[in-house]
């Protein structure tokens, strides 16, 4: 009697992990309502939450092993566990905005044990508003002389009908020295920011690593970090 019960204990686990539909064959079958989606116009530094419904039409138990994405600028989120004939599920994205002003055509790789479908490409679509920019995106300075200034500049652009108000400029460290004080740029123009390099204890050959932050105060995209990567001749 203990051996049956312990036997048939075994089997329902059995049958709980693999449904006769599997044991005789049947294969799962990923199905989405829709392959793409296209998000209304952001503005720049605004997020958008994209779901994926989906069901599994075929006969065996669908699994989900992966969601990749073609850009970090999303994020994903898919059942992780076993979806049964019928049953259904949802992969949940988010596309974060910032940095990635223009249009966006972003590819989601949908990864599962559907043997006609392995890999099911998801796209998404849509928009996003520049407010403003910073130009250029990073400064790699080589062959520079210890204790030696160095002038750049940065070129801010707005692209909105009204100012756009700087609230702080943060260097990120003591090599970098800002000639320039918070200001507004005017609407649809152009400002500059000015800076120095002076590299400071640092050994022949050797890297300094820097950034500028501008932050705003009338944008959806908040802030902006520049790197600033300087190398000691």
């Amino acid at each position: 009697m203990r051996v049956f019960l312990i036997a048939t204990a075994l089997a329902c686990i059995f049958l709980n992990l693999f449904p006769p539909a599997d044991l005789f064959g049947a294969s799962p079958e990923i199905r989405f309502e829709e392959d793409v989606f296209t998000f209304k116009p952001l503005l720049e530094g605004e997020s958008v939450d994209i779901n994926f419904e989906f069901s599994n039409e075929g006969g065996g138990t669908l699994v989900i092993h992966d969601a990749v994405t073609s850009c970090g600028c999303i994020t994903a989120d898919y059942p992780n566990h076993p979806l049964k004939p019928g049953e259904r599920g949802t992969i949940k994205t988010t596309f974060h905005s910032k940095g990635h002003g223009g249009d966006n055509d972003i590819s989601l790789l949908v990864k599962s044990n559907d043997p006609l479908v392995p890999v099911k490409p998801l796209r998404i679509r849509g928009k996003v508003i520049r407010q403003w920019q910073v130009h250029p995106g990073r400064f790699i300075l080589t062959n520079l002389k210890l204790n030696r200034r160095y002038t750049r500049r940065l070129q801010i652009t707005n692209f909105m009908e009204k100012s756009l108000e700087i609230k702080e400029l943060v260097a990120g460290n003591p090599h970098i020295y800002l000639l320039s004080e918070p200001k507004r740029v005017a609407p649809k123009g152009d400002d500059v920011i000015d800076f120095e390099v002076c590299v400071k204890d640092l050994k022949v050959g050797g890297i300094a690593q820097s950034s500028i932050r501008i932050e705003v105060a009338n944008a959806e995209m908040q802030s902006v970090e520049i790197p600033i990567l300087m190398k000691l001749k």
